[in-house]
């Protein structure tokens, strides 16, 4: 019988992300390198169609166009032919201040939205063997994209409750893809409410393969980021309002003026600083060789965001038996919670407090959340595990 990664060879999977590259900060563009990194490590033929860009906010052409072999991906780059413009928050505010928007604004606003590269595109519609994977769906090389598709074409939407999603351009976008790909059940069912033609088509709830890739020793990640010994809760991530981080360090003050108690932690990208607080450390990006040190030694991880698809931080806390604490509000992160029954989580002030209160305050229930987490990560997420509901999708497809 001829072996599982034998079985593989052949394969051949073009995967469409608006940025790509080990630098690269963002949940669906590590998604992408994730997948196609280990699925070429299995003898796929794994190619990726991006943009020359390393930033959403710019759209900045500051890789080179071409063809590269990168950790042995294909991986080609082609020239944004413009910048985002200055006045796209403005543009979008006036969009959605229209009830209902029209499909022409619509679709004038996805590209702005960017990344607008018709070279990227062209090389979408060239593609003429194996399976296009999108991800995620909230840009222009995925709308603009699924429309040239000439081969079966999955879409990965990184779907969550936000404004764009109700605009008109979707629908179709999600009609056109033959297969649809979720991080979590929550996930699939915001699409199936959201969409018509969503429930028909072949699906899985795929997730992440979540990995240790660094040492989790906390004595190191203390010693490296000046967090001496005081235990501390941590927020790992982009620190910026739109991902809850200001609403925790409210909530936070609040807590530690009524008992006494308590560090948070801000690790990750400052993009919107939030109010000085004494009891309220901002590190800023830390370093990858210390981000599983750094979990390590919190006494559990609070992930605030209302919008969150997957959420691969809370998976990496719990594989080094760190609970956690989520918004509740945020379905793919409370549907964690329960899976795993390795973390809680808040709505209101008073569970927020209940919660990170007795959390802080028993130590041998921090380990035993901690010990399920791990459990639920490595059995649901290792990558055999996601491996197998992949070539599960792929097996459905036209």
């Amino acid at each position: 019988m001829p072996s599982e990664k034998a079985a593989l060879q052949g394969q051949t999977v073009t995967f469409v992300s608006t940025r790509y590259g080990s630098s690269v900060l963002g949940g669906a563009e590590q998604a992408v390198r994730s997948y196609a990194t280990r699925l070429a490590a299995d003898g796929w033929n794994v190619r990726v169609l991006a943009s020359c860009a390393s930033s959403y906010v710019t759209w900045a052409n500051d890789f080179d166009p071409g063809t590269t072999i990168e950790e042995g991906v294909q991986v080609s780059r082609f020239p944004t032919v413009r910048t985002r413009a200055s006045n796209f928050d403005a543009l979008s505010g006036r969009l959605f201040a229209t009830s209902p928007p029209s499909l022409d604004d619509a679709y004038a606003w996805i590209d702005a939205q960017g990344p607008d590269s018709p070279e990227l595109l062209e090389a979408v519609a060239a593609v003429d063997e194996g399976v296009l994977y999108f991800i995620p769906y909230l840009y222009q090389s995925t709308v603009r994209g699924l429309q040239r598709a000439g081969v079966p074409a999955v879409l990965q939407g990184a779907f969550h409750h936000e404004l764009p999603l109700t605009l008109p351009i979707f629908d179709p976008m999600v009609e056109r893809a033959d297969g649809l790909s979720f991080g979590t059940r929550a996930e699939q069912q915001l699409a199936h409410q959201r969409f018509a033609s969503a429930s028909g088509k072949p699906q899985v709830v795929l997730g992440l393969p979540i990995e240790q890739d660094g040492p989790s020793d906390p004595v190191l990640a203390r010693h490296e980021l000046g967090l001496g010994d005081e235990p501390f809760v941590l927020c790992l991530g982009r620190i910026d309002a739109g991902k809850g981080v200001h609403d925790l360090v409210d909530r936070f003050s609040r807590f530690r003026e009524r008992y006494g108690i308590g560090r948070l932690v801000l690790a990750g990208p400052v993009v919107d600083a939030p109010a000085h607080h004494p009891h309220v450390t901002v590190l800023g990006p830390v370093p990858s060789e210390v981000k599983f040190g750094l979990l390590a030694a919190a006494d559990l991880l609070i992930n605030p965001s209302p919008n969150e698809s997957f959420s691969m931080v809370v998976l990496e806390a719990f594989l080094v038996d760190t609970p956690v604490l989520v918004n509740g509000r945020c379905l793919p992160l409370r549907e964690h919670c329960e899976n795993s029954n390795g973390g809680f989580f808040y709505e209101g002030v008073a569970d927020f407090d209940a919660a990170l209160r007795r959390l802080l305050s028993d130590a041998e229930l921090r380990q035993r959340m901690g010990q399920a987490g791990r459990r639920y990560a490595e059995t649901v997420f290792s990558w055999p595990a996601v491996r197998t509901r992949f070539e599960a999708l792929f097996s459905r497809l036209p």
